[in-house]
């Protein structure tokens, strides 16, 4: 296997590069914030979870909707975006909590974790991706954790964020 000389793009896609620099492998993104993650909320404090198929895994997963920030759209915009988009609910308020690192040996981009609060109201039209929609209180979003029934390393990270926020 022949050596390759530091800071070397080794892949480029539409999406994002693959970098060796100082001997590490890097993926690096065009945003330095390049997604979010939605924490959709009741005024009753009931959250939201999105069931899925994820084919990385083969199978369902159950998180908090997310997906990428668009060029120039702010954290918040992209939070009420998405949720629109994936489970057809409008937020009627969002703030953001913070910012996580999926994977900090490997992934130079953050994700930003947003609160967005939603009335009681009719769901609209969704993308198809989230084939169904749970309501769970804290407790049970802590006893389906507790269970394994969530894995997502964002939802954990974001579900960790709201609580030190509720905390402090």
């Amino acid at each position: 296997m022949s050596s390759t000389p530091d800071n070397q793009c080794l892949l480029q896609t539409p999406y994002f590069r693959v970098v060796r620099e100082q001997g590490y492998f890097i993926i690096k993104e065009a945003q330095a914030v390049n997604g979010v993650v939605a924490i959709p909320t009741l005024a009753d404090g009931r959250l939201m979870l999105a069931d899925l198929r994820r084919r990385a895994i083969g199978g369902q997963s159950i998180e908090f909707p997310r997906g990428a920030i668009d060029a120039g759209e702010s954290p918040c915009d992209a939070a009420a975006r998405e949720l629109l988009e994936e489970t057809g609910w409008q937020a009627s308020q969002v703030r953001q909590l913070g910012l996580l690192h999926s994977n900090t040996s490997l992934i130079a981009s953050a994700v930003a974790v947003c609160q967005v609060e939603i009335a009681e109201q009719q769901a609209g039209a969704t993308d198809g991706e989230v084939d169904k929609v749970l309501w769970v209180s804290r407790q049970e979003l802590l006893a389906m954790i507790a269970a394994g029934r969530i894995t997502d390393g964002h939802t954990l990270s974001a579900a960790m964020m709201l609580l030190a926020h509720e905390a402090s």
